[in-house]
């Protein structure tokens, strides 16, 4: 008996085996200890009129059973008229959105309906790893395209031009970018755009934290650039913009064709999304004034976090980053200290006790030699204690 050959190709996440040494060494000490800088979870509480209208809709028939399997008609609706209003782009909600276990069950039913076996899907590298493996995942090729650190994680765009292959299916990236938290500027989309159209290829845009910008309103929606709206699959969900992870609630936008059949890969890969969770966020999503508000904190609790870790992590002999335009992480490069990310990692969490996740796996390239910094997680003190941590821990090594 054998496992599947492409599972020898995927590696596990790297944050899940840091966030388990670190919840053992929490475990051993009666309490919790770490500084929890691979944690993909955010401290700030979800909206508490999503909070609220979750727990009333528990236990209500009405929000107990497997129909609609493609996610309830008034959440549909409201996430058209979000759209609408945001980036002036019509979508029917009967036929042309679906409600998924959120973003990433999306992602992975979304390869599932367009992609063939040996087709390639080009990705921004340092690259989310739920990206590339999905697409392993669904038979695909991980193209990777280089963001470059010494230009602020810009996009190559003369390297995108040359990757596109006759194999080439489709281009996938994300609204702030997993791991470096850099945003795309309309160059670089434009770019996209007309390479796409141009050679005939699908784009996900993938934006889970296209609110959580620090110098914009919002990261620009690639489907309102022209010919892009038919070409463009939006994937989109409540677990980072507003804090509500367990809810697993995310959508998938597209045009109707395409949308039918990642509704199908939906329905045997994710079946259904829990239908009181779908009423939290109703309930949200009827109050864009409550919506802007909470959005507009998250931003600035977010953008005080990254600037302190950023620039304590910046000050230390051997590291460098580049700070963040949004999202919830940074990447650290500490190749002067010593290039092997796994065996870094594991001695910060040895020495300092702060845990990062190691990038190896992140993409073949520019993501070896970092450690990513989620700041999410921890508060401003908190972050300040680690930073001087890892400066003492440091020191140490050297000396």
């Amino acid at each position: 008996m054998r496992i599947a050959e492409r599972m020898h190709s995927i590696p596990r996440i790297g944050l899940d085996i840091m966030g388990d040494l670190a919840d053992e060494r929490d475990l051993a000490a009666e309490a919790s200890q770490t500084y929890r800088l691979e944690n993909a979870d955010s401290n700030i509480p979800p909206p508490n009129i999503a909070t609220s209208s979750t727990k009333d809709a528990v236990g209500r028939d009405e929000y107990n059973s497997w129909l609609p399997l493609v996610g309830l008609s008034e959440l549909r609706s409201l996430v058209c008229e979000r759209i609408k209003r945001e980036d002036n782009l019509n979508y029917d909600w009967r036929s042309e959105i679906i409600i998924t276990n959120g973003v990433q069950e999306g992602l992975l039913s979304t390869f599932l309906a367009l992609l063939n076996p040996g087709d390639g899907v080009i990705t921004p590298e340092p690259a989310y790893s739920g990206i590339i493996n999905r697409i392993r995942l669904a038979h695909g090729i991980p193209q990777f395209v280089s963001l470059n650190e010494d230009k602020g994680w810009k996009l190559d765009l003369q390297e995108l031009e040359q990757r596109v292959e006759p194999s080439t299916k489709m281009i996938v990236f994300n609204s702030t970018n997993m791991p470096t938290g850099i945003t795309y500027t309309r160059e670089e989309l434009g770019f996209i755009a007309d390479l796409a159209v141009r050679r005939d290829l699908w784009v996900v845009y993938d934006a889970p934290t296209s609110h959580l910008t620090f110098n914009m309103d919002r990261a620009l929606n690639i489907a309102s650039w022209p010919g892009m709206r038919e070409r463009t699959i939006i994937l989109d969900g409540v677990s980072k913009d507003f804090n509500m992870t367990a809810w697993r609630i995310g959508w998938a936008v597209a045009d109707k064709p395409v949308i039918e059949h990642i509704g199908k890969a939906h329905m045997y890969n994710g079946t259904l999304t829990s239908a009181f969770a779908q009423a939290g966020v109703i309930e949200l999503l009827k109050n864009p004034k409550v919506v802007d508000t909470y959005t507009k904190e998250c931003v600035r609790i977010l953008s005080e976090r990254a600037e302190v870790a950023s620039k304590g992590l910046n000050a230390i002999p051997g590291l460098t980053c580049v700070p963040p335009d949004g999202g919830w992480w940074f990447l650290v490069d500490h190749r002067e200290i010593d290039a092997d990310d796994e065996s870094f990692s594991h001695y910060l969490l040895d020495e300092a006790n702060v845990a990062v996740t190691p990038m190896g796996t992140w993409g073949p390239a520019t993501a070896v030699g970092h450690f990513r910094v989620i700041f999410a997680n921890e508060s401003v003190e908190r972050l300040r204690e680690a930073v001087h941590r890892i400066t003492q821990a440091l020191g140490k090594r050297v000396g």
